[in-house]
């Protein structure tokens, strides 16, 4: 067997100034920590395939991989061309193409990567446009009670009813014109712990620059602790369930800033809200539980980590994860761009290093180099892609001689038979997923 991919897995703050800002790294650096995180997300999007398409095996698939369109995602040449190796002009980044892209913000590492980025700098352009018209962007975090018998699927669908049920109603039109509200920007993010999957989600408001976050953040309480309880999240009998409620389930931050530092001054804190909603599907885990790519990661060697990713890629299928409420993109002068169309968007001019054929491909793919042969082209150009062929083609031969130079294995004359007769024939796996 080939060696699997090892796991090792701004606009200005407007007017706003932090005193201390941590000093970037050198530029050589910063590139070793940028390679080294698309080689651990190449291993992770091979460890996605892995377990989709045993997932689509067990479901009686002919194919397993078309359990997932992120099981083809990076691996499967588009129409049979040959894979072109790219760099960047600006950024001296190579990327491929003529390959497959799935353009899943939730189960591909890969996509998911470039998708948010994208997703942050437009969230940032609507952080500056509010500032431009005098309004307070405002972070308000909604989650609810959970419990580890939950399946992922209900808790999502009791997830949207709650905020359904929040915005409903003259309350609600009396508060969004007593604050000038002006629209949101909503992000979904689920972890999973001890006590189950996580659902929460990050909303950015747009209220009138007045706004005060420590008022609304009682309000809004009561408000999300109503519509929870309608929803089934919460148990409004259950006292201790409530009194932890009203303490945790809302967090409020005014006066939230586009910048990647957190700025202090005298009577405010400034957030980097672009990175904490764009980000939110592959951020690292907080003591709530791990991120969904942290149980990819784990599914090296725990199999229910495995089932649990995948039990979550099938329920997040067809649901968005940055939601902008109707209009606001075009006050901010933003167009509606589909996560698949900013997976396969290339926005720099490149160069075209050279082609691998299928044969490279293949070999390049099963050795798990695909993260390493784009840091090669970056560091030597071709020469240097040429020369991590070539050692992989040598490293090919001499296991292929390996395997030949063993024993042959011992020939029986018929199967053996069991206490009931002949060995039963293969069974389909049962599918686990309703579990979850």
């Amino acid at each position: 067997m080939r060696n699997p991919e090892t796991i090792g897995v701004v606009p200005s703050p407007l007017g706003i100034y932090a005193k201390y800002i941590t000093p970037p790294l050198p530029a050589a650096a910063a590139k070793s920590i940028v390679q080294g995180l698309r080689v651990e997300r190449y291993a992770l999007l091979a460890q996605a395939r892995r377990l989709f398409s045993e997932a689509g095996k067990a479901e009686g698939l002919q194919f397993g991989h078309d359990f997932h369109r992120t099981a083809k995602c990076k691996h499967i040449r588009r129409g049979g061309e040959n894979v072109g190796v790219h760099l960047d002009k600006k950024h001296a980044s190579a990327f491929y193409s003529s390959l497959v892209t799935c353009g899943s913000v939730w189960a591909c590492p890969i996509c998911a990567a470039k998708i948010q980025e994208r997703r942050r700098e437009e969230i940032a352009k609507a952080v500056q446009w509010a500032y431009a018209q005098g309004l307070q962007p405002v972070l308000v975090t909604l989650t609810s009670p959970h419990y580890s018998h939950q399946k992922i699927g209900d808790l999502l669908a009791m997830q949207a009813m709650a905020l359904q049920r929040l915005r409903a109603g003259q309350p609600w039109e009396k508060f969004k014109k007593r604050e000038g509200f002006r629209g949101l920007i909503r992000s979904l993010e689920t972890t999973h712990g001890v006590n189950g999957w996580h659902i929460h989600t990050h909303e950015l408001w747009f209220l009138k620059a007045s706004a005060d976050a420590g008022q609304l953040r009682g309000e809004i309480s009561s408000r999300w602790a109503s519509a929870c309880a309608r929803a089934g999240l919460l148990d409004i009998k259950n006292d201790s369930q409530v009194l932890a409620f009203m303490a945790h389930a809302v967090d409020v931050k005014g006066n939230c800033s586009a910048s990647d530092y957190l700025a202090k001054q005298d009577d405010s804190r400034h957030w980097g809200v672009d990175r904490e909603l764009a980000k939110g599907s592959t951020k690292a885990g907080k003591l709530k539980g791990a991120h969904p790519f942290g149980l990819l990661k784990q599914a090296a060697t725990d199999r229910r980590s495995g089932e649990l990713f995948v039990a979550y890629a099938v329920a997040m299928r067809g649901k968005r994860q940055i939601f902008w409420s109707h209009g606001l993109k075009k006050q901010v002068g933003i167009g509606e761009v589909t996560d698949e169309a900013l997976a396969e968007e290339q926005r720099e001019e490149a160069d075209l290093l050279g082609l691998l054929d299928a044969d490279d491909w293949k070999t390049v793919r099963e050795a798990g180099q695909r993260g390493q042969l784009l840091t090669a082209a970056e560091g030597g150009g071709w020469p240097a892609v040429q020369a991590l062929l070539d050692r992989l083609t040598r490293d090919e031969i001499r296991r292929l001689e390996a395997l030949l130079s063993l024993p042959a294995p011992p020939r029986c004359s018929e199967a053996p038979q069991g206490p009931g007769g002949p060995p039963e024939g293969p069974r389909r796996a049962p599918t686990l997923l309703a579990k979850y």
